[in-house]
């Protein structure tokens, strides 16, 4: 982990830093064009590695700001995000801030019927 990760993950316990990565790692690999994307790391970039077009990652992103409750232009102020890990480090940041929180297991089971199938 590097100094940045330590710093913005110092005020989250390692419970929710963890559930907040696998969280985002599980819809990124559900969401991604990509069959074989059930191992999702932190530094898989999102187009090149798991099929990510720009409509596939608007996408994840309503997603993630459902799922994460995000305010009102968060996303807007993101910077860019080309891997997973940026994803979760940017999610964990706003969870840090109160800017999103951590769901509970209702609204993880809420967002995922939200999630196509490979079919469809």
């Amino acid at each position: 982990m590097s100094s940045s990760e330590e710093k913005r993950d110092e005020g989250l316990d390692s419970g929710t830093v963890e559930t907040v990565r696998g969280l985002v790692r599980k819809f990124v690999g559900e969401l991604s064009p990509l069959p074989a994307s059930s191992d999702v790391r932190a530094d898989l970039i999102l187009r090149d590695e798991l099929g990510y077009d720009s409509v596939r990652q608007v996408e994840l992103t309503f997603l993630l700001e459902e799922l994460f409750g995000f305010e009102s232009l968060v996303v807007e102020e993101a910077p860019f995000m080309e891997t997973v890990g940026d994803l979760e480090d940017f999610t964990l940041d706003m969870i840090s801030r109160g800017r999103a929180r951590v769901p509970s297991q209702s609204d993880v089971d809420r967002v995922g019927e939200l999630v196509p199938t490979r079919s469809e």
